[in-house]
């Protein structure tokens, strides 16, 4: 008898945990990844500029209208800074990163999102 109740238990439990998950899914946005962008900084060196769109799920057939550049200039510090812009269709989330520097930058905007990396290198 005890060992009925632990097995329905745990039944129970897994059933909890996913439905927990299922109703959590659906609040997830929607992303993409653009091709890196390459910049070249004032010093010569070539960056790799990933940026990471998300977006809602009912807007995801805009992703084709999702489009970016970057600039590198240098910065008060001996360092480049890459501004970067992304333009979205739909108010969405955005994250710009250099990973090799370990730098990056998140905002939430719409129309065009503006984000500035600090490279330390020129």
């Amino acid at each position: 008898m005890r060992a009925r109740s632990v097995v329905v238990g745990v039944l129970v439990a897994g059933a909890m945990l996913l439905a927990a998950q299922v109703s959590a899914s659906a609040n997830v946005a929607w992303c993409i990844s653009d091709p890196p962008i390459l910049v070249v900084t004032p010093g010569g060196h070539n960056l790799t500029v990933n940026n990471q769109v998300y977006l809602p799920p009912y807007a995801k057939h805009l992703k084709s209208r999702i489009y970016d550049t970057a600039f590198a200039t240098p910065d008060s510090t001996g360092g480049t800074l890459v501004t970067v812009y992304v333009f979205v269709p739909e108010r969405a989330q955005v994250v710009s990163s250099a990973n090799r520097w370990r730098v990056s930058d998140t905002k939430d905007g719409s129309t065009v999102v503006t984000l500035y990396l600090h490279v330390p290198i020129t």
